[in-house]
């Protein structure tokens, strides 16, 4: 039996999309793009032409209504993402959403029961469920190679998206209401420890507007003055996990550079620490005190007998969707670990303001 061809829409056709989701659409599963879409005319008609899509448009309700597509990847602007998939969804197209999916956990409760309803699989950003290197470490813990894992510290942070990044659209948005540092980068960092840990019980936060004035550093808009004073740009968030755990996260958009490995898991018995580019798929290193077998250093682990798939770019959720149609299973990617990050990510200003501990509610 010949093997479905999936179609696939990609929606908004900014930075990431060029970078991670438009080249690598046929690389990650049996599929082929067929639509694009994006509210500026010629950023659409630019997309289509450079990767011989057949059609492209400025309306996701036109593109919906008229073309033939059975996966939609929602890559617009942050603000933007809960009608879009709203409106995916109830067409009744498998749905992956950037993150985060939608503004309030009410929001993204009414996509995953509209999905729910609809019989279609819907797949939430970022990745880090699907590394080789978190899963690789998990289970090391579960060996118990580094004794009983306590706590842990994660740096998920950089100098701001008009800092670091070649942008030929303007980043001002970032700065928003709806957008900020904690939306773009702590989102990761939430995904990270509780992918390591599982779900939150409890958080305190303290933030801080660090520059309220920032330039445009490369691109189109290169020298363009942002006014960014009105939401944090650095994170400290402390976390209590249900299991009872700790965990700590510095996440922001004021690090102009850093030598701090994205993630440190502290155990009675060692450390475990990612310090390489997750994309290259590499091992974390591990500190281990053995006594019973005269072992107290660093060491660099062997690969899994059957190593795991290399992630080949970020469109891998791609792969995680098309398996979980393909198999009728949930995916890797699900909505409900969104979902718990989310409401995290909402209680925080209040965390901020009360200066005390906030109760988190949902689990996945």
């Amino acid at each position: 039996m010949e093997k479905k061809l999936w179609k696939v829409a990609v929606i908004g056709c900014g930075m990431f999309a060029h970078a991670q989701y438009l080249p690598n659409i046929a690389r990650e599963a049996n599929a082929v793009c067929v639509a694009v879409c994006d509210i500026v005319p010629e950023r659409a008609r630019a997309a289509c032409e450079k990767y011989g899509v057949a059609e492209w448009y400025t309306s996701v309700d036109e593109m919906i209504e008229k073309c033939d597509f059975d996966i939609a990847i929602d890559v617009a602007s942050i603000q933007a993402h809960h009608e879009i998939n709203m409106a995916v969804l109830a067409a009744g197209k498998h749905l992956i959403s950037q993150k985060p999916a939608a503004p309030t956990v009410e929001a993204l409760t009414e996509q995953i029961e509209l999905a729910r309803r609809m019989g279609v699989k819907f797949v939430c950003v970022p990745i880090h469920p699907m590394r080789y290197d978190l899963n690789f470490a998990k289970q090391m813990m579960r060996d118990g190679v580094i004794g009983e894992p306590t706590y842990l510290k994660c740096n998920l942070a950089h100098g701001g998206p008009e800092y670091f990044q070649y942008r030929d659209a303007d980043p001002s948005w970032f700065y928003e209401d709806g957008a900020g540092a904690l939306v773009d980068m702590g989102v990761h960092g939430l995904q990270i420890v509780t992918t390591m840990f599982g779900p939150v019980r409890s958080i305190s936060c303290t933030a801080a507007i660090t520059d309220p004035a920032r330039t445009v550093r490369s691109g189109k808009y290169n020298g363009l003055q942002i006014k960014s004073d009105q939401i944090p740009d650095v994170y400290l968030i402390s976390l209590i996990f249900e299991n009872g755990k700790i965990g700590f996260i510095d996440t922001g958009f004021s690090q102009k550079a850093s030598k701090t490995p994205q993630l440190e898991i502290y155990g009675t018995e060692g450390t475990i620490t990612f310090s390489k580019p997750y994309m290259e798929n590499p091992a974390p290193e591990v500190y281990m005190d053995c006594r019973e077998r005269g072992i107290r250093g660093w060491i660099n682990p062997a690969a899994w007998e059957v190593r795991q798939e290399k992630l080949k770019s970020q469109c891998c959720c791609l792969t995680d969707l098309v398996r979980a149609i393909e198999c009728d299973t949930e995916p890797v990617l699900t909505p409900e670990h969104a979902r718990h990050v989310l409401e995290i990510m909402c209680k925080i200003p209040e965390a901020i303001e009360s200066g005390a501990t906030v109760a988190i509610e949902t689990t996945f």
